[in-house]
């Protein structure tokens, strides 16, 4: 988690994110609801001092129905002055999703309180 800055945002179809803290919540949940996640491929498509953009096929395997899904991405990540991430966004299908309604009420639930299931160690 290092990687990320102190004060990263973390932006995906499920969740918001305005810290490492809460980035961690995320990444620690993935196993404690995938049997399984596999990276199918990947394809740098921008890539600058400060910005790396790539395309990601990423298959999961949710726990509870044992049917894999191949997920398309389109991530960006906008790095800081000392080279962490300061700004994750994680397109899938290339669309950016919602951020009013319920959209919005979801996405900031799931990155403001997945932490107290996922709990992430605190001196991230």
């Amino acid at each position: 988690m290092q990687v990320y800055a102190p004060n990263a945002i973390y932006d995906d179809p499920w969740s918001y994110c305005d810290d490492r803290y809460k980035v961690a919540g995320q990444w620690y949940g993935i196993p404690k609801i995938m049997a399984s996640s596999r990276t199918l491929a990947t394809e740098i498509v921008d890539a600058a001092p400060a910005l790396l953009v790539f395309k990601l096929r990423q298959e999961y395997t949710p726990r509870v129905l044992h049917v894999a899904t191949a997920v398309d991405s389109l991530v960006s990540l906008r790095l800081d002055g000392q080279g962490r991430v300061a700004y994750h966004k994680d397109m899938w299908n290339a669309k950016d999703y919602s951020h009013a309604g319920l959209g919005k009420a979801m996405k900031t639930l799931n990155g403001d309180y997945l932490t107290k299931i996922t709990r992430p160690e605190g001196d991230l």
